[in-house]
């Protein structure tokens, strides 16, 4: 990580409804890229939404921590009104709509990761879709939004069903409580338009916090074009077809905070929209998005009450005095208590358990012949007393921190030459 963040997202405005190339052959922003930009543009954070993917997320985290800035992690979200696990179209005529929704800090990343999951294995109808019922079950952690003129909130208002519309936003504002807002949107044309109109005058009849997005999809006015062309291929189309899929008229660029509050203030769209975003901002702690991520390692089979480090301890010990016959020399205890000690700290109890399972059992069960072991391995006691290896490190003065350092983090990897069925 490059330097330090600021606790406290500063500045006028934050981006939170922005496509990356990973919103496939609709978003055109580089993740690699547009963090340095909008840190240039004196933007202190910045969200990535794709259309129902996390797959750019941890690139885009990296990006965002290399150039100073907060990542907000996100997933404009394919929902339905009615069960994700019925695979028909609703009786608006519509497979799914647009909802934006937010990792406010570790545990709404890991419910984020749950509904992607389950979006895709339950919910998959032409796009992964959520519902509800999903919604309910990982809401812990989660800023969701109205989104765009995709939205099932959208969809309704337009067709003049007011009271609906109204009913799924309480609905939302229960399952979210006070992390749900209403999203207003910069485009000129006439439905987005009378669509702010209508959500304006919802939340300040409900007392719901408005924030504005511009639905950001490029990066520079000028990549309209590009824009247009990867929805072309998206749509496999061409740009000379009249009737094909395009944006139209609208702008979906990263605009500046400057030009997001002139634009703001001539379509008369309230100063909290603007601040609101700063406020979203610092409700996330992105700090806790990988913070308890250690590994993915399988767990040992133990009982619920036994920890892997307290066995591998136990069992470290047993081995040892094994293969003195008796209580080892005091340096070999001393060692044998620092590398445990490190091994728990690093979590890596469950991973020497397995391994010197396996070993074990295809040597003594299955007559396989191994090597006493090579590499950085060789120089741990822990390995050595539990048969993993062959060599005795204090004998041979060998380094455990080879194999594993606190200071570097590093996995440690186990080898044990070529092994030969006889």
């Amino acid at each position: 990580m490059a330097g330090k963040l600021e606790e406290q997202v500063k500045g006028e405005f934050v981006h939170l409804h922005t496509h990356f190339e990973t919103s496939i052959l609709d978003g055109i922003n580089r993740i690699e890229r547009l963090p340095t930009i909008v840190k240039n543009l004196g933007m202190n954070a910045i969200s990535i939404t794709d259309h129902g993917t996390l797959a750019g997320t941890f690139t885009f985290y990296k990006e965002c921590r290399k150039a100073q800035i907060k990542p907000i992690l996100g997933l404009e979200a394919y929902y339905s009104i009615q069960d994700h696990t019925i695979r028909a179209i609703d009786e608006m005529g519509e497979r799914y709509y647009h909802l934006v929704l937010l990792a406010q800090n570790g545990v709404g990343w890991k419910n984020l990761m749950a509904l992607s999951s389950k979006a895709y294995t339950e919910g998959m109808y032409f796009k992964p879709r959520l519902s509800d019922s999903l919604l309910k079950e990982h809401a812990e952690g989660i800023i969701a939004t109205t989104a765009c003129l995709g939205s099932a909130f959208s969809k309704l208002l337009l067709l003049n069903r007011r009271d609906e519309a109204e009913r799924l936003i309480d609905g939302h504002c229960d399952i979210f409580k006070d992390r749900f807002f209403i999203e207003l949107q910069l485009h000129q044309d006439p439905e987005q338009q009378a669509l702010n109109k209508a959500l304006m005058e919802i939340a300040a009849r409900k007392n719901l916090p408005l924030i504005l997005t511009n639905d950001a999809h490029y990066t520079h006015p000028e990549h309209k074009t590009l824009h247009e062309q990867a929805l072309c291929m998206q749509t496999n189309n061409t740009m000379y077809n009249p009737k094909r899929f395009t944006f139209g008229d609208i702008d979906v660029h990263v605009g500046t905070a400057e030009w997001m509050t002139q634009q703001a203030r001539q379509q008369g769209i309230p100063q909290e929209a603007i601040s609101n975003t700063i406020h979203i901002a610092n409700m996330i702690d992105d700090k806790s998005y990988f913070a308890d991520v250690v590994n993915h390692y399988p767990r040992y089979p133990l009982p619920l009450d036994c920890p892997s480090w307290e066995h591998l301890a136990k069992l470290s010990k047993e081995k040892l005095t094994a293969r003195f016959g008796g209580r080892p020399p005091v340096e070999y205890r001393e060692r044998l208590l620092m590398e445990l000690k490190a091994i728990k700290k690093m979590g890596f109890s469950d991973y020497i358990l397995i391994v010197s399972r396996f070993i074990n059992y295809a040597r003594d069960e299955l007559d396989v012949v191994s090597g006493p072991g090579r590499g950085s391995a060789a120089g741990s006691l822990v390995c050595y007393a539990l048969g993993i290896t062959q060599v005795d490190p204090i004998k041979y003065n060998l380094l455990f921190s080879r194999f594993l350092n606190i200071g570097r983090a590093a996995t440690p990897l186990i080898f044990t030459e070529e092994m030969k069925l006889l």
